[in-house]
């Protein structure tokens, strides 16, 4: 379902992009979110204009050279606890939506209250869910150790297995290196609660299914590898094929293109602008067009049957928003533009 798109074709995504009534946001701020000290942590807000979006702040710091209006006030000028929170609650209104980059809620075992019969008698909902549905849905994995369970939900969410099946590449909830930043999240949406209600103005996003979904996997994987330059060079594409819907207003486009935390959060402003805009429903998203469904399989996809036993139980366990499949070839996008990089603004 990931799809194989070379980035000449990088316009597919806008090609299927109508709008239909959608969510009431005009402002769209994405959060990528680093440990507590704040030195990863990248903010970018996006206002709405016209039928797309204008980016007018992105940055990992107070007086960050060429990210914009500077709104994060002094004192720390890092985005660390208070100050990010302070950031946020500056620009939150009934039309701000906030996407972050990070687990929004624990797995299931960690927020069970009740005493624990283990993994295999579980009752709770969710976890017999994943029970039912890991196996066909985590199939060749490429796992050594033959003895592994194939569901551990004191570190997995169902959306990390539905993702994971589709070839999105989620960060397991609670797996390496990501306990610090779930608990982050977890305190984050503690502190700016009732402000922030998940699902409603807030929702968890991930930068590279994003990009997996409007680009193809190929694009994405070329990402992150290779020369500062080259990578560059690769992520100014993606803004191009993002066209009109995405314009550089008062941000250079060079601290975008060069940071891959600032790169992220301009990605999950503009995911929450497309979940706005669309009316994305959820992990109904996930599942293939008609035309494809139809189409005969030596093997049936286990994901229909796990998005039709999933019904209401992500509303709890949580959900990565990612845009629904793309069907229609859109125009190829352009080579990468050449413009100075010291350029204070405009089209990347």
């Amino acid at each position: 379902m990931s799809g194989e798109r070379d980035d000449s074709t990088a316009a597919h995504a806008m090609a299927d992009l109508s709008e239909g009534t959608g969510r009431r946001f005009t402002r769209f701020i994405g959060v990528n979110l680093g440990g507590g000290r704040g030195k990863t942590t990248a903010v970018a807000r996006l206002e709405r204009a016209g039928r797309g979006v204008r980016l007018v702040e992105a940055r990992m710091r107070h007086g960050h050279r060429g990210g914009g209006e500077d709104t994060l006030g002094d004192g720390d000028p890092l985005l660390r606890d208070e100050v990010l929170v302070a950031y946020l609650l500056r620009h939150l209104d009934d039309e701000t939506a906030v996407a972050i980059n990070a687990p929004l809620t624990l797995p299931p075992c960690i927020r069970c209250p009740l005493p624990c019969p283990g993994v295999q008698a579980c009752a709770v909902p969710v976890v017999a869910w994943m029970r039912r549905h890991a196996p066909a849905l985590l199939t060749h994995r490429g796992r050594s150790d033959r003895g592994k369970p194939a569901v551990t939900p004191y570190t997995q969410r169902a959306s990390d297995l539905l993702l994971a099946h589709a070839g999105l590449q989620p960060r397991e909830s609670l797996g390496q290196g990501m306990g610090p930043l779930a608990a982050r999240a977890a305190y984050l949406r503690h502190a700016l609660s009732p402000q922030l209600r998940l699902h409603e103005n807030l929702i968890e996003v991930h930068p590279p299914a994003t990009i997996i979904r409007l680009f193809g996997a190929a694009v994405e994987r070329r990402l992150g590898r290779g020369p500062a330059d080259e990578v560059a060079e690769q992520r100014r594409k993606i803004f191009v094929g993002l066209g009109e819907k995405l314009r550089f207003d008062y941000v250079w486009p060079e601290i975008v293109v060069r940071s891959p935390h600032i790169f992220e959060a301009v990605l999950s402003a503009f995911t929450a602008f497309l979940w706005a805009t669309q009316g994305w429903q959820g992990p109904a998203d996930l599942a293939p067009p008609a035309s494809e469904e139809s189409e005969a399989a030596i093997v049936r996809d286990p994901l229909g049957p796990a998005l039709a036993e999933f019904d209401a139980l992500w509303l709890e366990d949580g959900w990565i928003w990612v845009p629904p499949v793309q069907t229609r070839p859109g125009p190829a996008a352009p080579a990468g533009p050449q413009r100075p990089a010291d350029a204070p603004g405009g089209p990347v």
